[in-house]
């Protein structure tokens, strides 16, 4: 889906900001619009498609507010933390009291540079975007990094996580690019919007890729470490 897609940053593109990080790139979340500057959002991003394809609606920047804590830098009125992951709409229902619920699919990290505040019959912002990522371009191949992605999830107790399942097949199936194998990592391990924003806003694969790798080794040790005791306590012993 991404090599099909392209985002122009000359353009201003609608911003949808929520809480909390709710989409990477090559990830994918449902959610509803209900408030009536969203739902007049989501209209308007449909209605530019012109009856084409859905992936021809306008993009939306998905962003998240920056709270009490953040102390980074603040854009636009209520404050905005800068990074955004821009999305598209990749499935769409309307519901029958007006509201949208509509699948959002992230395809690139992005830094807002300005905010257009509402303004006329334009209940919800624009903003002028740059994007984050050093190389842009249809998700590559990495066999190395999935090789230690690889290496990490099919041994020991990590083996056994569900989750991963997903993951295990595409990397056994040679049907997924690396890099978008990475995001659904980054997004599932990373914890706490803290954290999920700061791999948002990274600009480096390598380093992206360092942490999942890390978390996946740090995860696979616990787990590890989890399964001896459960066993030494199965036999009679305590490791208290």
């Amino acid at each position: 889906m991404a090599s099909m897609v392209h985002i122009d940053f000359t353009r201003p593109i609608a911003v949808f900001p929520l809480p909390s990080v709710v989409v990477y790139p090559h990830t994918a979340e449902w959610m509803v619009a209900f408030e009536p500057r969203y739902r007049q959002m989501v209209e308007d991003c449909l209605r530019a498609r012109l009856d084409g394809p859905l992936l021809d609606a306008a993009p939306i920047a998905m962003a998240t507010y920056a709270g009490r804590a953040w102390t980074g830098d603040r854009i636009g009125d209520p404050p905005l933390r800068p990074a955004v992951c821009v999305a598209k709409i990749v499935d769409h229902r309307p519901l029958p009291d007006g509201r949208h619920q509509m699948l959002m699919h992230g395809f690139c990290r992005a830094r807002i540079d300005t905010i257009a505040e509402p303004e006329g019959r334009r209940l919800y912002r624009l903003a002028r975007l740059s994007p984050i990522d050093r190389s842009v371009g249809t998700p590559r191949r990495l066999p190395a990094l999935e090789s230690e992605i690889e290496a990490l999830i099919t041994r020991g107790e990590l083996r056994r996580m569900q989750r991963l399942d997903p993951v295990r097949e595409w990397i056994r199936r040679g049907s997924v690019p690396t890099e978008m194998i990475l995001e659904q990592l980054l997004f599932m391990l990373s914890r706490g919007d803290d954290a999920r924003y700061r791999l948002l806003e990274e600009p480096s694969g390598r380093a992206r890729a360092r942490f999942a790798l890390s978390e996946l080794a740090h995860l696979s040790k616990l787990l590890d470490r989890a399964a001896g005791r459960s066993a030494a306590g199965a036999r009679g012993v305590s490791t208290n």
